[in-house]
């Protein structure tokens, strides 16, 4: 008995000390034959109709955070900028429903050699879990060349996802950052997955930024 409750009490302690390691997936657009080259100036851009400007602005802070990180100069202003960047987060859901099996025991005997024994049957019930789609969007827009005005085109989109079964996106955003920004201005040519653990040090750097 003392055994069983010492097993039952530790559980929680090391349940408590997991941390679940991320799964992203990035993928990379880009119209450049070669990624954007170092030290240009890119100026980020909140999106003025935003429903959350003060969760974006914490995102743009760790934008210009990782934009210095990776050799950009991050701009004040779009006049004096090469480059503008913009981005969007949200979570869709989506439901997964089948059937799990569920063991039953209902006859067991013990045998002073071999130990327990127990019969029983299995049988199967329907489950429905909810699992949370986390996303990031980045693009990047530059001016037209030989243009005297500010028209611009996109040169490169990163996208980021991550599945989870908690609604949680300033859990995951940083990342959805980090991730995406393993392949700034490049063209990934296909999906990437990465995994990536909360405790990155990558992450650690700009988690406390606002």
């Amino acid at each position: 008995m003392n055994k069983l409750c010492l097993i039952l009490l530790t559980i929680p302690i090391y349940a408590a000390g997991c941390t679940p390691t991320f799964t992203v997936h990035v993928n990379g657009f880009s119209e450049l034959d070669q990624p954007i080259e170092d030290d240009a100036s890119i100026y980020v851009k909140v999106d003025p109709n935003s429903r959350n400007p003060i969760f974006d602005n914490e995102i743009k802070t760790k934008i210009k955070m990782l934009l210095k990180r990776h050799g950009y100069i991050p701009a004040a202003d779009v006049e004096h900028s090469d480059y503008r960047l913009t981005f969007q987060v949200g979570l869709d859901s989506r439901r997964i429903s089948g059937y799990t099996p569920l063991y039953r025991p209902f006859m067991s005997f013990h045998d002073g050699y071999w130990g327990d024994y127990h019969f029983g049957y299995t049988r199967y019930v329907p489950y429905i879990d909810t699992y949370y789609d986390q996303w990031l969007v980045i693009k990047v827009f530059a001016p037209y060349p030989d243009t005297a005005s500010r028209a611009e085109r996109v040169i490169w989109i990163g996208e980021a996802v991550v599945g989870t079964d908690v609604a949680d996106l300033r859990r995951v955003v940083d990342c959805l950052l980090v991730a995406c920004f393993e392949y700034f201005g490049r063209d990934t040519k296909r999906q990437i997955i990465l995994k990536i653990p909360p405790d990155d040090p990558r992450i650690i750097q700009i988690t406390t930024l606002r």
